[in-house]
């Protein structure tokens, strides 16, 4: 049986002071076939939360999921993810709906769109080793 291997990260580029992301655990181990949802909580001032998922490969640009605003409907879905937010709990959950061998990545979430411009080009350095996650088996 395959096991997938993630990368969970949580951005803080663009953040206000005080703002903050954080995942809800370090490691994830699915199996091939298997539902995974990762979760990040966040806390910030402002009345306008807008929250983005991004996937990153090893040697390429990171790659734009999906985005939430609080008091909107998700736009840009890439197929196979959900996005579910609960603006009461301030937390962010992005479900892989059947992982795959393909899925293996580095994940992040951001408060603020952290590249801009035309998400399909992201080329901005998005590191940030003390938020790293590993998720594998």
């Amino acid at each position: 049986m395959c096991f997938n291997h993630f990368y969970y990260f949580i951005s803080s580029a663009g953040m206000e002071c005080g703002d903050s992301v954080t995942p809800d655990k370090e490691e994830y181990t699915p199996t091939e076939g298997s539902s995974v949802s990762l979760r990040c909580t966040y806390e910030t001032s402002s009345n306008y939360v807008y929250l983005y998922w991004y996937r990153h490969y090893p040697n390429q640009a990171p790659q734009f999921l999906l985005y939430k605003g609080a008091r909107s409907q998700s736009g840009n879905i890439t197929p196979g993810f959900t996005l579910n937010h609960d603006k009461n709990a301030k937390r962010t959950d992005l479900k892989i709906s059947s992982a795959e061998v393909t899925d293996s990545a580095m994940y992040f979430c951001a408060l603020r769109p952290t590249v801009t411009g035309n998400p399909e080009t992201l080329y901005k350095n998005l590191t940030s080793p003390e938020k790293t996650f590993l998720l594998c088996s």
